[in-house]
């Protein structure tokens, strides 16, 4: 299965907020077991494979596990372009897989990428599919989800205020100050939104807002160009009604961070004692050049907040921050991320930095780091950062520079000079529109500049799987931004890509559109030791659950399972909400195959879960109701 699924789920409660769910997508999901017994014997291993709701083109991914320790420093990949540092890493990437919705099998010759034969052992392994059949759905068109030139401001919260997936999963951001259409005006200075993922994309009285007026009343002018500069809203943890924003002042060069309470519909109430100018004033050089395109992004994993100094272009110093506060105000670290300046870089455009501008985790700890045109994107660890502020290296799982022809600033064969790593020509440069990590570690860096491709994917540890295209793709001639997305994927009714539309040179700066396009990934274990169940002695008949069949179905389906001995056992289904909704068995079984008939005549669409619990034993599993 993709994941554990936690059968607690809860819904965002928003003041005076009631809706009908009238975005309502196909989701799609990838189904595998769990763990797969293989004797790496040179014979070829078929993995079952049950793909739902859309089709899949989709690859196999086998990956080491436990092995990071053994991983130090390692430099490889065609020019050295690939390093990697304390982190298990990918053997094998199949090719592109097609397959319709139904039961197959993927196939692994139990080979690495050069052909050689896997020693046997135990491995992760991993299916990433999307779908490249079905156009793009329109999801909300008045909510920015692309970037522009700018961060990484809008960002998906996927859980609640109590750690727990959310049923509607919510989009929260500011509009960029120079992306204006009727659905984002051009005077929201200091503006934010909310809004919750599943109401209607064309009702604009969905989408809440606060206005920060603390911002306009430092620059009366409110122009990109003088007064103060501020990101994206941070929500706390615990209350999603309190936010935090990084704010840079431009003339000073300097930085700071302050907290609102948010006031639907009005403006939002400024903490005078939580840090701000008189508490905290970072140096901030980078400011000078990047305000204008880069403002200071703001990103949280729950535990911290992190913050994203714009940094420079066509300077002579580096100056590439990434800080990080507390929710109570306290600074744990400024550190400067050293490998992104590029003073000898031969472009032709005379840039000579780099600069970091997105940064994404899910909330692992494990952060990718972007930029629009740098040579480079990384993977980093923060908790090693907070162990040692002034490590340089152990923080880096890994890094991607430029070769290979994989997310390289000058990928043409024919560019001069080779290579290069920092520019802004469309013909010879792409750009990274944005990051985000999907819930199996997979990278998803969304692309501008490279024909048809809308996005890349990497595995867990930097390697290429492949670049992809959504079926509604047109511009091939790259005449304007594709802009960016997100992804989510927390097992709700709402999991996949959700990215702007490519965009012509006309449209370039009006962004406040979202659509969606199905995606899904699981795991699981490749190993040459016996498979047993949780709390089943080697030599017992084990607790087993099967995946429903048929699946999707409507309005019936077989649950079917086995335990070993008589024990009393109950089956219960929940809904998304993780609220029971039927019991089909609740009593003491008798050891052996059991099959359960489970009818859902009364229920709506959706997905639901069934969980089987004997004893210590459980097991839940998905499904879906389509009629």
């Amino acid at each position: 299965m993709k994941k554990v699924f936690l059968i607690s789920f809860v819904l965002l409660t928003i003041a005076s907020l009631s809706f009908a769910a009238t975005f309502a997508p196909t989701i799609m999901t990838l189904t595998t077991p769990a763990e797969i017994e293989y004797q790496f014997d040179g014979n070829e291993l078929s993995i079952p494979l049950t793909v739902t709701g859309t089709p899949s083109a989709l690859w196999l991914v086998i990956n080491t596990k436990g092995k990071a320790d053994t991983v130090v420093d390692v430099q490889n990949g065609y020019l050295g372009w690939h390093y990697m540092n304390k982190i298990d890493t990918t053997v094998y990437i199949s090719d592109r897989y097609q397959r319709e919705p139904g039961e197959t099998t993927i196939v692994w010759d139990g080979n690495d990428q050069d052909g050689n034969a896997v020693a046997a052992g135990t491995y992760d392994y991993f299916l990433w599919g999307y779908d490249d059949k079905t156009s793009r759905q329109l999801a909300c068109d008045y909510i920015q989800i692309g970037f522009d030139w700018n961060c990484q401001f809008t960002h998906i919260y996927e859980v609640g205020e109590d750690g727990l997936p959310l049923t509607n999963p919510l989009i929260v951001g500011n509009a960029a100050m120079w992306m204006s259409n009727d659905a984002v005006p051009s005077n929201q200075f200091g503006s934010h939104f909310k809004w919750v993922i599943g109401s209607d994309p064309l009702d604009i009285s969905f989408k809440q807002t606060t206005d920060c007026p603390i911002y306009g009343d430092w620059d009366a002018g409110n122009t990109s160009t003088s007064g103060f500069f501020y990101g994206g809203p941070v929500f706390n943890p615990d209350d999603y009604n309190i936010f935090y924003n990084a704010c840079a002042n431009y003339e000073a060069q300097t930085a700071t961070m302050f907290k609102f309470q948010w006031v639907t519909d009005g403006d939002a109430i400024f903490d005078e004692d939580w840090l701000g100018w008189d508490e905290l004033t970072w140096e901030d050089r980078g400011i000078a050049i990047g305000s204008w395109s880069q403002k200071p992004g703001a990103y949280t994993d729950r535990n911290y907040i992190y913050v994203v100094s714009p940094g420079l272009h066509q300077k002579e110093e580096e100056w590439n921050k990434l800080r990080c506060v507390s929710f109570d105000g306290e600074v744990i670290f400024d550190k400067m991320l050293h490998e992104w300046y590029y003073p000898d870089d031969p472009n032709p455009h005379g840039y000579i930095n780099g600069a970091f501008h997105h940064l994404y985790s899910r909330g692992n700890n494990h952060w990718m780091v972007v930029s629009h045109t740098s040579c480079m994107h990384e993977m980093i660890d923060t908790t090693r950062i907070l162990v040692d502020p002034d490590d340089d290296d152990d923080m880096i799982l890994f890094q991607n520079a430029n070769g290979d022809y994989w997310m390289d600033s000058a990928y043409e064969p024919t560019v001069e000079p080779a290579w290069y790593c920092l520019a802004d020509d469309k013909t010879t440069s792409m750009r990274r529109d944005s990051v985000t990590i999907d819930s199996n570690g997979f990278n998803v860096i969304y692309t501008t500049y490279l024909g048809l491709v809308t996005f890349g994917v990497s595995t867990q540890d930097g390697t290429a799987v492949d670049y992809m295209s959504i079926a509604d793709d047109t511009i091939s001639d790259d005449s304007g931004f594709k802009m960016g997305g997100l992804l989510c994927d927390n097992g709700s009714n709402y999991d996949g890509l959700y990215m702007a539309h490519a965009l012509t040179t006309e449209t370039v700066h009006v962004t406040g559109n979202t659509w969606y396009v199905a995606f899904d990934s699981c795991h699981g274990i490749i190993t040459n030791e016996p498979v047993i169940e949780p709390g089943v002695e080697e030599g017992q008949a084990s607790y087993s659950v099967d995946q429903n069949s048929p699946n999707p179905f409507n309005p019936t389906t077989s649950i079917n399972f086995t335990i070993p001995e008589t024990n009393h056992v109950t089956v219960d289904i929940y809904n998304v909400a993780g609220q029971k909704v039927d019991t089909l068995v609740n009593d003491f079984i008798d050891a052996g195959k059991h099959s359960l008939i489970w009818d859902a005549s009364g229920f709506s669409n959706g997905i639901y879960f069934y969980t089987v619990k004997s004893g210590d034993f459980s097991k839940t599993m998905k499904m879906t109701l389509l009629k």
